[in-house]
């Protein structure tokens, strides 16, 4: 494990591995194995190239339950936040039906994540609002002052100028409206305004709620957001926070959340989420939106069962799936980077994680031959290679019992083990009609 990270961080870890079977958020690359070719090579090609260029992509995730999308988009968002490329991670499901381009929208808009420094006040935060409030909180501390303190009038001009000038030839001159308005009032506020709450009125318009209002309609914005106006809103913004904020880039990433198919096969609804998709992925192409990674993580069958039937989005990700010698293509299946030896090595960390979390000094031949001993009981158990989330829910409830008194297992007590400690299924079943 790296020394670099913190015990703070890896007692983080530690609890979030040990109260839910589930990719642990934001800590999630610190076991990451497996994936590191493909990370490196979209970080190369994209978060240091492409996007700055003002360039969009399209990615489609493939993967199983448990074969580990949700940590792959963590582990990516982190190469991201460290190139200065903001990250939106919005999770498909009843809270955001991609059906509806407004639920996409506002999924986007309350999900973003400032790239900036992780010890900041702004690391777990997430918004609109943080992206321009953190972006103008840095700026003054580079212009040599500090945000805590008396900002200097010159300092605030300038930044005005910066986020407060009308925005012209944009999609959505609504947006465009609204966007340079919180700037000012965010400056404003950090500037040492007497008024120190933002005005939660524009803040939930431009984050896309239906709000309207007297003193919103007086500075122009009268339109809440809608389905026929999220995209064009959306694009304005990305506008907004490249050009006026020098971000140089987007990772929107959604993840299908749900166990079956979002949309009954063939229903209405199904037909409009594909039409979305593609919609973004066309737009993104042609350069509306501007320095934008789109990626969409699903399971195996949303490919096979359902986009098989939409042409137009199966020209788009393609049959040819990710490798070194074509490292641009669309389709990536993490089944391909899963194996025992990647489970051995997530072992291995798992094992420094708690290591370091615990204040346990492990013995190593011991707890590797021990490991040994439990993934073959889980690979018996299954008749297939485990997928990382099943063993690593396991293992982690092994080591919390070794802690305790450090042991060797027989291989009776391994298959015990697993038998007697299934992972809890943690994806809902979820149709919408």
């Amino acid at each position: 494990m790296d020394e670099s990270i913190s015990k703070k961080d890896a007692r983080k870890l530690w609890r979030k591995l040990c109260n839910s079977p589930i990719a642990p958020g934001r800590e999630a690359w610190i076991i990451n194995v497996g994936t590191n070719p493909i990370l490196d090579s979209l970080e190369k090609n994209y978060f240091c190239g492409d996007l700055a260029d003002g360039l969009g992509t399209f990615k489609y995730l493939e993967g199983d339950y448990g074969s580990g999308k949700t940590q792959f988009i963590h582990s990516l968002a982190r190469l991201a936040t460290q190139q200065n490329i903001v990250t939106a991670l919005v999770t498909v499901g009843e809270e955001c039906p991609f059906n509806s381009p407004l639920a996409i929208y506002k999924g986007i808009m309350q999900s973003f994540r400032t790239p900036y420094d992780e010890e900041s006040e702004f690391s777990e935060a997430k918004g609109i609002e943080i992206l321009i409030e953190s972006w103008i909180r840095k700026r003054i501390r580079e212009l040599g002052e500090d945000p805590e303190g008396d900002v200097s009038a010159r300092t605030a001009r300038d930044l005005e100028k910066s986020i407060g000038r009308p925005m012209r030839g944009m999609p959505d001159m609504q947006m465009a409206t609204g966007l340079p308005l919180l700037g000012r009032s965010i400056l404003s506020q950090v500037c040492g305004a007497s008024q120190k709450v933002i005005d939660p009125q524009l803040v939930s318009w431009i984050r896309g709620e239906h709000v309207k209002s007297k003193p919103l309609r007086e500075i122009g914005l009268f339109e809440p957001a809608g389905d026929t106006t999220a995209f064009r809103r959306l694009k304005t913004v990305i506008a907004y926070l490249r050009t006026r904020m020098d971000y140089r880039g987007f990772l929107i990433a959604f993840d299908e959340g749900t166990r079956v198919t979002s949309f009954r096969r063939g229903s209405r609804n199904q037909k409009q989420a594909i039409e979305n998709l593609l919609s973004m992925i066309n737009q993104n192409a042609e350069g509306e939106f501007g320095g934008v990674m789109f990626l969409y993580a699903a399971t195996p069958d949303f490919r096979q069962e359902v986009i098989t039937n939409y042409r137009a989005l199966m020209d788009r990700i393609g049959t040819k799936v990710w490798s070194p010698a074509s490292p641009l293509v669309p389709l990536i299946v993490l089944e391909e980077a899963n194996s025992m030896e990647v489970l051995r090595e997530i072992g291995e960390r798992l094992l420094a994680v708690s290591g370091r979390a615990l204040d346990i000094e492990w013995e190593e031949a011991l707890q590797r031959e021990n490991m040994r001993t439990l993934l073959e009981a889980q690979e018996q158990a299954l008749f297939e290679t485990p997928r990382p989330r099943y063993f690593v829910y396991q293992y982690c409830i092994f080591l919390s019992g070794q802690a305790e008194e450090q042991r060797a297992i027989t291989e009776e007590e391994a298959r015990e083990h697993v038998g007697g400690n299934e992972a809890p299924d943690t994806e809902e079943e979820i149709t919408f009609e």
